[in-house]
């Protein structure tokens, strides 16, 4: 299987504070990959790496193949979910023309303008929203705001999804439903997935695989595998992960000293 996202030996500071040190990751063509790790670890650094925002102080990013700074075909094959971000107050944005932009990203094909309707019509109805979009961007709840971003995502059917904390401010509902969705997407499409995260166990069940970065690169590998040992290096606190047949892992901490 070809790599669709590989960093080799990645550094990254933000002046003079560290915010990866030699870290090297490669997902494959199809792989859920779920990151976690504390705050300040480096995991929307990461993201933003492979969205060529930021270019690493040391080591290769390359994402299909190709430098996400200096190369650009590789963009209209990614879709991204930041973490939620506002608006100015009242901006005058529907649902809709939200989940248009999607359509903007270069080296995607000319469409008339009938076809950015459907496909942007078709995004919204993907992810319950249908009904909504004409409906203004501030008047919609958190959880809607959140749909509205994964359909923008989507929109223009990428190969690889990266989403940044997606099911902060969603309730229990929105989270297993945004579950169905990347299970059905995953399906249809061989999509490959980069979910950070804080909760190991929402997340554990989900993915393929499982990466914990604080600063370094800890753990990747299957969730199951996952050692206390690993965790403590990701954390700093003793603890273990206790999985169960056919249910979620929970975490158990130590005493945690500073």
């Amino acid at each position: 299987m070809d790599n669709v996202v590989s960093l080799e030996h990645v550094s990254f500071r933000y002046g003079s504070t560290t915010a990866l040190e030699d870290v090297s990751l490669s997902v494959e063509a199809g792989v859920f990959v779920g990151l976690i790790g504390p705050n300040g670890g480096g995991k929307s650094t990461m993201l933003r790496l492979l969205l060529g925002l930021e270019e690493p102080h040391n080591g290769t990013v390359r994402v299909f193949g190709q430098n996400p700074v200096s190369d650009h075909d590789w963009r209209r094959k990614v879709g991204h979910v930041p973490q939620q971000r506002e608006f100015a107050p009242r901006f005058p944005v529907t649902a809709e023309q939200v989940v248009s932009m999607g359509l903007l990203a270069r080296g995607l094909p000319a469409r008339t303008a009938n076809e950015e309707h459907e496909l942007t019509h078709r995004a919204l109805e993907r992810v319950g929203m249908g009904d909504q979009a004409h409906r203004p961007w501030w008047a919609l709840s958190g959880g809607q705001k959140q749909r509205v971003l994964i359909a923008r995502a989507m929109v223009h059917e990428p190969e690889l999804l990266l989403l940044d904390e997606p099911t902060v401010g969603v309730d229990a509902r929105g989270q297993d439903q945004m579950n169905t969705w990347l299970a059905e997407w995953r399906k249809e499409r061989a999509l490959t997935v980069i979910l950070v995260s804080h909760d190991i166990g929402a997340i554990s069940p989900i993915c393929d695989r499982l990466a914990c970065l604080n600063l370094q690169l800890h753990f990747h590998d299957r969730p199951e595998h996952l050692s206390g040992e690993a965790l403590e290096k990701t954390y700093g606190c003793p603890a273990e992960l206790v999985f169960h047949d056919h249910s979620m892992p929970h975490r158990v901490v130590g005493k945690h000293e500073h």
